[in-house]
């Protein structure tokens, strides 16, 4: 067994650190068995489907990963990605197929990430329409949300990329976006959301009841406590068709943030029709500035969760209205991982493309290595000056 790393600090921190678990425990055990009580009555109200089938069939599941940092040197920063796709036809794996990419940038932090992000989607949307047109699957898993990269777009549709056929950050945009939309219209795509953080539940009764009532934790902690194993539940369950979860989650936020800064609840429940209006428009202005698109243009998108094992988290799905959930739950009754309560095609994926660590580092370091090895440039110190890393005191490794 691994040392706790608690004990290499100094012993008064070690102390202290210590009386905080302790007290850090006594609040837990407070939250713990006072949400316990509250969701026993929520419980009644939910409406959870049994996963009837077990259905075989083909399946293609697309992922990929990007650099969690920049390596960073003097001279620029180096990000890279992957992407790729698994099809199996029942539990055999019929085809597979990989991309890799990378970024070179010394334009600032927030326009990397976000660049290297949308190269990232870029390449999954890829991957998908190829095994959408070459496989014809029954469901084609995608990670995330339809429009997880969409955060910050706005801010690099001018920059000048020059990667094969996109030339500016807006084009790279419109692509990404457009072919989102099309794997959209196929009613195939399933979006397996693995780290969902909404509130929706909380800010529906926000919206509905008050204050009071609000569970304050994420709607996958309460949906792991309710959910039985092989059963869906769909978020118009509770919320019926008026709004999309998402707004509810807004709703949630926006509320908070007036909360902290000193409003009071009597103040904000007057105000809720306004809120909801504010978290509206805040989804209209953030799909339109960062990609180009209004909320009309997008087919209706519907919430679930689904379970299979009680001794793993149930997990949230994104599709679009007329997907058939229940038979894509079906697929999986005999084919998820134990461990994680995913699909297994989804872990599988994963684990093929996902960078390991210091992967980064080590490309930068074959980039330099070629450099120096280039007889073109005679001024070697001048390589050395370039890559030299950007905080010389701890060497990188991401």
């Amino acid at each position: 067994m691994e040392e706790n790393p608690l004990l290499t600090l100094p012993r008064p921190i070690i102390e202290a650190l210590f009386k905080c678990a302790d007290y850090e425990a006594i609040r837990a055990k407070k939250k713990i068995l006072k949400l316990e009580n509250k969701l026993k009555q929520l419980g009644q109200k939910l409406r959870f489907q049994k996963i009837k089938g077990n259905r075989g069939g083909v399946i293609s599941a697309v992922d990929g990963s990007m650099s969690p940092r920049s390596s960073s040197r003097i001279g620029c920063d180096f990000g890279i990605y992957t992407a790729g796709y698994m099809v199996f036809e029942g539990r055999d794996l019929k085809d597979e197929k990989y991309y890799a990419g990378s970024l070179s940038w010394n334009e600032g932090r927030l326009s990397f990430k976000t660049l290297l992000r949308l190269l990232m989607a870029y390449a999954e949307r890829k991957a998908a329409l190829e095994t959408y047109w070459s496989h014809n699957p029954d469901f084609i898993i995608l990670d995330g949300p339809f429009f997880y990269f969409r955060g910050f777009c706005r801010y690099v549709k001018a920059v000048r990329i020059g990667i094969g056929r996109i030339k500016t950050g807006l084009d790279l945009i419109k692509r990404t976006r457009d072919m989102t939309l099309l794997l959209m219209k196929t009613k195939k795509a399933v979006c397996v959301i693995r780290r969902s953080v909404i509130r929706a539940i909380d800010g529906w009764i926000l919206y509905n009841y008050g204050e009071d009532y609000c569970f304050r934790t994420r709607d996958k902690h309460i949906l792991t406590t309710l959910m039985p194993p092989n059963s869906i539940w769909d978020y118009s369950d509770l919320f019926g068709d008026e709004h999309n979860p998402l707004l509810y989650a807004t709703f949630y936020r926006f509320y908070r943030k007036w909360r902290q800064a000193g409003e009071s609840a009597e103040n904000l429940s007057r105000r809720k029709e306004e809120l909801m209006e504010q978290s509206i428009r805040d989804w209209e202005k953030k799909f339109k500035k960062d990609l180009n698109l209004e909320l009309s243009e997008l087919p209706r998108l519907k919430r679930y969760y689904i379970r299979y094992s009680s001794s793993a988290p149930p997990f949230e799905v994104e599709v679009v209205e007329g997907t058939d959930v229940e038979a894509f739950a079906e697929h999986f009754v005999d084919f998820h991982n134990p461990t994680t309560g995913l699909p297994l095609p989804m872990d599988l994926i994963d684990s093929a493309v996902r960078l390991p660590r210091g992967a980064t580092t080590a490309f930068t370091e074959e980039i330099e290595a070629r450099l120096v090895r280039d007889p073109d440039i005679k001024n070697k110190t001048a390589i050395s000056d370039y890559f030299t890393y950007l905080n010389p005191q701890k060497r990188e490794f991401v």
